[in-house]
């Protein structure tokens, strides 16, 4: 057995003497070094990838919270166009609505006036027993003339008595001012104190930034990134660390302005005093008696001797001082915004 071990040894100790005395000049020139290095004449060089760089600046553009990341102005007025980083205009969103009134007719009022009283009862009892009325002895419309209208015969009798023992006038009737509207409506458009303009990026991508980031180029003075959601279930705390300007701004709006009809209120100051005569015939010739009314004291009573006939009046204004009244009327309610979006914002002072 041993001389057998001895043979192997000799036989493999003859092999590795050989492989030494190999020539490696016969190595094949167009092997790549395996340093990474050119070969000899013939070789390919190896290549590397170059890490990509962001030539802008990187920001964050991905969010479970917000819906999507865009260019805006902000500011008050007229935005102006959007750059050619990001040209193509989105949405229109505003902030802040201005009271600014509908254009509406000038409202103005006449002056007051006088007129006749308009109420005329006959009592079957005199003026001290305060009796209601039995008969009434009204003339709408009246102007004072003669009237022999609704006239009450002599002896008339309500419920077994006279039924004329006093009658009792209202007094003379202030009559409204008269409302004017001159010109005529004229709508206006909403004004808001503050407006965003979308300026729509081109696809975004994160290459050569970090994870959720996007490269962007560097927005132009006024201009802002801004992350969105529609809607308004976010406050201010909500923001991201980057974007931690917050706005509240509204895609539409309700128009609930209008312009109330002139009217005028109650009028101050008219004094009107009237003297009512009343007369036995029709022709305002046998004249009972007279009494002078005023509107500023009230009805007017005046005692009969029961039964007498009541044939006819007559009535005249003795004092119209005409009384003022405060217009009213113009432009009522408001704009009311709708369809809220909220914008988180980097850093960025408002355009004036």
């Amino acid at each position: 057995m041993s001389v057998i071990r001895w043979v192997f040894a000799l036989i493999l100790l003859g092999c590795m003497l050989v492989l030494a005395g190999c020539d490696l000049d016969n190595v094949p020139k167009d092997r790549p070094d395996p340093t990474g290095g050119a070969g000899g004449a013939g070789g390919t060089p190896t290549t590397t990838t170059a890490e990509t760089v962001c030539d802008g600046e990187c920001h964050v553009w991905k969010s479970f919270v917000f819906e999507g990341l865009s260019m805006y102005w902000i500011g008050e007025g007229t935005p102006p166009e959007c750059p050619e980083s990001a040209p193509e205009m989105g949405s229109l969103v505003h902030a802040d609505p201005k009271p600014v009134p509908y254009i509406c007719p000038t409202c103005s009022c006449a002056p007051s006036g006088c007129a006749m009283p308009d109420s005329t009862d006959v009592s079957a009892g005199t003026c001290a027993a305060g009796a209601p009325a039995s008969l009434t002895w009204d003339s709408p419309g009246w102007e004072g003339n003669c009237t022999a209208d609704g006239a009450i015969p002599p002896g008339a009798m309500c419920s077994g008595i006279p039924c004329t023992q006093s009658i009792t006038f209202g007094p003379p009737v202030i009559e409204p001012c008269a409302p004017i509207a001159q010109g005529s409506e004229q709508p206006t458009e909403p004004v808001w104190g503050l407006t965003a303009q979308e300026c729509i990026l081109g696809p975004l991508t994160g290459d050569g930034c970090g994870e959720s980031e996007a490269c962007l180029p560097v927005p132009p003075s006024g201009f802002s990134f801004c992350m969105y959601r529609w809607g308004d279930d976010l406050d201010p705390e909500d923001c991201p660390a980057q974007y931690p300007a917050f706005f509240r701004m509204y895609f539409d709006h309700e128009d609930h302005r209008s312009c109330a009809p002139c009217t005028c209120s109650d009028p101050e100051g008219t004094e009107c005093t009237a003297l009512m005569s009343v007369f036995s015939d029709g022709g305002c010739k046998n004249l009972i008696g007279a009494i002078t009314l005023s509107s500023a004291v009230g009805d007017g009573c005046m005692d009969l001797v029961p039964g007498t006939a009541l044939g006819s009046k007559t009535g005249s204004l003795t004092l119209s001082k005409p009384g003022t009244c405060t217009p009213r009327g113009g432009s009522v309610g408001e704009v009311v915004p709708a369809m809220p979006v909220t914008l988180c914002c980097q850093q960025l002072e408002l355009v004036p």
